[in-house]
């Protein structure tokens, strides 16, 4: 059974952990004050940004995104899930973006998700910004392969011997003489 949000109040992206190890969480307050948090992994973060931008681009979005304001968040949420994946579309009507979760476990041919709410393009602005932030407050990726790079050091697949270009020292590496 879907839970309908109808139009968020507000919502943002929690993390929690050091890099490499972190958690991460989605707040949502639906149009009577229903809450939900919603587990994600990084890759379905970055997924949900991009393709906010991208929506936000077709719809010719240009406005400097206002700050994030959930209000007053409860300690436990009232729909508390881990997202298996996510959906996303556009009303028309009242120009609204609409955001599908889909509980981890559901049958990939479910086609009723496990949340629905819908976001004004100045939430989803606001929202792309917080998740941006979020994940650049992770591990640097490396330029060659784009994978974490962790501070005791990084085996880069692509740097086998056969790449010109080097792999960049992390900042305070000790210099061998």
């Amino acid at each position: 059974m879907t839970e309908e949000f109808g139009l968020s109040q507000g919502a943002d992206v929690q993390t929690f952990g050091q890099p490499g190890q972190r958690t991460f969480r989605l707040r949502i307050v639906g149009e009577q004050a229903q809450t939900a948090s919603i587990w994600l992994e990084k890759e379905q973060l970055q997924a949900l940004s991009m393709a906010i931008r991208q929506m936000l681009g077709q719809l010719e979005y240009d406005q400097e995104p206002p700050s994030a304001h959930l209000g007053d968040f409860p300690a436990s949420a009232e729909h508390d899930f881990r997202a298996g994946r996510l959906g996303m579309g556009f009303n028309a009507l009242d120009r609204t973006i609409l955001l599908f979760t889909y509980e981890i476990g559901a049958a990939e041919d479910d086609e009723h998700p496990t949340l629905r709410v819908r976001f004004t393009q100045e939430q989803c602005a606001s929202l792309a910004v917080n998740v941006d932030d979020i994940i650049a407050g992770g591990r640097p990726t490396c330029p060659l392969c784009g994978v974490p790079m962790d501070a005791s050091g990084h085996a880069c697949i692509r740097s086998n011997g056969h790449s010109k270009q080097p792999i960049p020292e992390q900042d305070g590496a000790d210099d061998e003489t």
